[in-house]
């Protein structure tokens, strides 16, 4: 019998990255004072490891101003963005799901020229599965 492996203790994330609200709220008060960028909202959902709207959120509770303008711009970015994700998506699904990559009409063709593999994805078509 073999003795236990130790598990190894794996590092924590960065501490801003595991602050809830109230804990990032009071650390952005000083954090605001030595940010030197250009963008407030990316470079606090980068340091604290939030999405774009919590940001948003809180650095108006602190009270930054957040060109509304601009969070509409994100907004409409965001939604073309997923639109075009699944527009991708169904068309990939279409194109495999038409995409026959062999010459057989039917499943007896398939067998008698020894094709196997076609003849496998005949039957998993006809059942419906398409993931065999």
């Amino acid at each position: 019998m073999g003795r236990k492996r130790k598990k190894k203790n794996r590092a924590l994330p960065p501490r801003c990255k595991r602050m809830k609200r109230q804990g990032r709220l009071q650390s952005a008060v000083s954090w605001l004072k030595q940010f030197s960028g250009k963008n407030v909202l990316r470079g606090y959902c980068k340091h604290y490891g939030v999405d774009w709207r919590c940001g948003a959120a809180e650095l108006q509770q602190l009270g930054v101003r957040i060109d509304p303008g601009y969070l509409k711009q994100r907004e409409l970015t965001e939604q073309n963005q997923a639109a075009k994700r699944k527009e991708e998506r169904e068309a990939q699904a279409a194109e495999s799901a038409s995409d026959c990559w062999y010459d057989y009409d039917s499943a007896f063709e398939a067998y008698l020229a020894e094709d196997y593999e076609a003849l496998y994805d005949m039957e998993c078509r006809e059942n419906g599965d398409l993931w065999g």
